[in-house]
């Protein structure tokens, strides 16, 4: 879900121990085998840290302009929290080769917390408060990184599962609302709609068969390889267009409170959800970078580790909601280009952070993906979404005691989505609460820690947590 991708690391079956790493942790490749291994790592995020914030700003209805900065400033803030991330400044920093971006998983709450507050304020002061609400969130993440291993007890897999869901099944029926949007559009125009259905069905084919090939490298470039083909038949039917690179700055000049920072409890809350999922597969990624780079994945060291890059996530969507973006995290998608490269230096990572920023520093760079046909766009990240929700199926499925998760699952899905039409209904209600009570996402985890808690576990679930 950190971007998240039809392709997953866990899905990359290549076994690390079985090649041994051509440059470790704290190695230091050649200048020309790291800016290669570099690359890669680059290649294999660029797409999804740009994706993420277009599709983001294209749901809150910004202006080009406004995108293009937002855009901008989540390649430049990325490559220095990875910076961060790889070197460690301070308590801030897991010294492992993780590359930082903006998180999918924001998609849904924030383009809803948008629309909530449209007509209560202008653009500026709707984004004003939405990154001060996710500041705070970046803090608490902080904090809370400090107690991970009493965190774990309440944000279990059941849980987590089921926030991936619900996440998943909001986002897809937004993009379904989206590409009937367009659908409409199009036919208003009295234009052909086989483009539409082309771009969109068509990246949706190509991702697919991509996604199922022996080619581990094909599999991870799958979402690349599915959007360059749709631009290009979208470059050669003339459904481009380039008068939004006009409006481009030469230059992107990073601007701290660039919105007047304001703060309100219901986005807060709705977001904080998220904050907890995205903390707790952070857990996860580094998890899995730590063992790629042969490091021990138990004890105190691999704990401080731990906490400190899930502290410097929290640092990082902080830094990115006071310079004018959206919330940061681990990208999972790159450790499977260390199983396939064989290169864990964290080394590497600094020379990912300096292409995320030069390219971050030219806005060309986000504009060519923000000429890109809306069709093809949906496509894509239709696809992506529901791969985010079978994800939490998958995480549901491989618990031991799988029938008590299904049904707290079920359960919590069922109030969440019932309370987010309900809600809708209800008159009089206030907007804070009309607004957490309308996200299907933040129901649902509180509904599933509450029932962690009071629902008897089974001999089986006892017997884990004793061992545990």
């Amino acid at each position: 879900m950190n971007q998240q991708l039809p392709v997953e690391t866990d899905e990359v079956k290549l076994d690390f121990k079985a090649h041994p790493l051509l440059f470790g942790l704290d190695d230091r490749p050649p200048l020309v085998k790291a800016l290669l291994a570099a690359f890669q790592h680059f290649l294999a995020i660029f797409v999804s840290i740009i994706t993420a914030p277009l599709i983001i700003s294209v749901g809150m209805g910004l202006s080009p302009k406004e995108t293009s900065y937002i855009i901008s400033s989540s390649l430049f803030i990325s490559g220095v929290a990875t910076l961060i991330q790889v070197v460690r400044i301070g308590p801030f920093g897991s010294r492992l080769l993780c590359i930082q971006g903006t998180s999918f998983s924001f998609i849904g709450p924030l383009i809803f917390a948008s629309h909530s507050l449209q007509g209560m304020m202008s653009s500026d002061g709707i984004l004003g408060t939405i990154f001060g609400s996710a500041a705070v969130g970046g803090l608490c993440i902080m904090v809370l990184s400090l107690y991970l291993e009493k965190l774990k007890k309440i944000i279990t897999p059941t849980v987590t599962g089921v926030a991936v869901i619900l996440l998943g099944i909001s986002l897809v029926l937004k993009t379904l609302e989206n590409l009937i949007s367009e659908y409409h559009h199009v036919v208003a125009a009295n234009q052909s709609t086989v483009p539409l259905f082309i771009m969109s069905l068509g990246v949706i084919m190509i991702i697919i068969i991509l996604a199922r090939r022996a080619n581990p490298w094909l599999r991870l470039s799958s979402i690349s390889i599915g959007l360059v083909m749709g631009y290009v038949y979208a470059l050669f039917t003339g459904q481009l267009d380039f008068s939004v690179m006009d409006q481009l700055p030469t230059l992107f000049v990073p601007e701290l409170m660039r919105y007047p920072i304001g703060f309100d409890l219901g986005i807060f809350l709705s977001l904080l959800p998220i904050y907890l999922v995205t903390a707790a597969e952070s857990v996860g990624d580094l998890t899995a970078t730590s063992a790629l780079s042969n490091l021990p994945i138990s004890g105190n060291a691999y704990w401080q580790r731990i906490r400190r890059g899930v502290m410097t996530d929290g640092f990082n969507s902080f830094l990115a909601s006071v310079f004018g973006t959206y919330p940061n995290t681990t990208f999972s998608q790159n450790n499977g280009v260390i199983q396939l490269t064989g290169v864990a230096s964290r080394y590497v990572g600094i020379y990912v952070a300096i292409f995320l920023i030069l390219f971050g520093l030219l806005p060309v760079a986000g504009g060519v993906f923000q000429i890109m046909p809306r069709p093809l766009l949906y496509g894509a990240t239709g696809l992506m979404f529901a791969m985010i929700s079978l994800s939490g199926f998958r995480i549901i499925r491989v618990n031991r005691d799988a029938r008590r998760s299904w049904t707290i699952a079920i359960m919590a899905t069922i109030i969440a989505l019932g309370t987010s039409f309900i809600s809708g209904q209800i008159g009089g209600l206030n907007p804070q609460v009309r607004l957490l009570l309308g996200f299907p996402v933040a129901v649902g985890t509180f509904v599933a820690i509450v029932l962690e808690l009071v629902y008897p576990a089974t001999d089986m679930q006892l017997a884990q947590n004793e061992a545990g």
